[in-house]
């Protein structure tokens, strides 16, 4: 097992770039690491997962983060931990980009982000997801135990 990562590209995923950190293949599996960053704006999907926790520091910007029907605004330096099955919404907010780390226990879904990945990762701008990025999304999160929830 590579404990070490030196070399973490960025990659496009549903509009943010997203670096991995630390992958499930270097923890033996037990947990993952990636670094996002949103644009002002940029909003995940309403969904839960099946398999893991997910916890979020936010470095810099503002997150709005919907749980169910509460709204938490975090600030640099807060921390949430999401618990799997809970049903959750990542919104950037403010005039800069969201960077925050997200870890999740066990791991599997930097291998969903990989698996959403654009095409165009080469590019690593933050962006709209486009409708490719959302059929992407759709096909490949029930494999990795994530459920799409309407949106409200």
């Amino acid at each position: 097992m590579d404990s070490v990562n030196r070399s973490s590209k960025p990659v496009m995923f549903t509009g943010s770039t997203v670096k991995v950190l630390m992958s499930g293949r270097q923890s033996g599996g037990q947990f993952c690491m990636l670094e996002f960053q949103s644009p002002p704006g940029r909003s995940t999907p309403m969904h839960s997962h099946d398999r893991e926790e997910e916890t979020i520091h936010l470095l810099t910007g503002v997150l709005e983060v919907t749980l169910g029907s509460e709204t938490v605004l975090l600030n640099p330096g807060d921390t949430l931990l999401i618990p799997r099955h809970v049903a959750h919404r990542l919104c950037a907010q403010g005039e800069g980009s969201a960077r925050y780390i997200v870890v999740c226990t066990p791991a599997g879904f930097d291998e969903f982000v990989e698996a959403c990945a654009s095409a165009d990762s080469e590019s690593a701008q933050t962006s709209v997801p486009s409708a490719a990025d959302i059929a992407r999304l759709r096909d490949q999160a029930p494999r990795f135990g994530i459920t799409l929830l309407p949106s409200a």
